[in-house]
């Protein structure tokens, strides 16, 4: 009996020190490019399409599954990368019957980079003295 207790002690410790693993993670800090600082990353997001450059970094709960695998597309085409995961082109295309989104539609566009996306997005137009949101 004791050693059960013990053992389902040592279990509940590991799942709560691991609980920390699991955060959400903020795209401003998963996403990185070479010669790129902060702000660079922040006006990338926004640019791509992210509805802000706090949110989650892979999937974003204000997106669609198909504006989230675009704002990848984006990110990535621009020179970014993921500091976790290794996010090609089109990888999201791969995951969650993905090839019902249109942005994996072979041939379809992927967007660019976009200064007047960012400067009329919802965050830019609520945050206008922001770094990220001047021109």
């Amino acid at each position: 009996m004791k050693k059960t207790l013990q053992l389902l002690s040592c279990i509940a410790l590991l799942i709560v020190a691991g609980c920390n693993m699991f955060d959400e993670q903020l795209a401003l800090d998963m996403w990185a490019k070479p010669g790129a600082d902060q702000l660079e990353v922040k006006k990338a997001l926004l640019e791509c399409g992210m509805p802000s450059p706090y949110n989650d970094s892979m999937n974003s709960k204000d997106l669609s599954m198909n504006a989230n695998a675009a704002v990848n597309m984006c990110l990535v085409k621009a020179g970014f990368y993921h500091k976790l995961f290794k996010v090609g082109l089109r990888d999201r295309c791969h995951n969650y019957n993905a090839e019902d989104l249109p942005i994996c539609v072979p041939g379809s566009v992927i967007p660019k980079r976009s200064v007047e996306r960012r400067l009329k997005s919802a965050y830019c137009q609520k945050y206008k003295n922001k770094p990220e949101c001047q021109p």
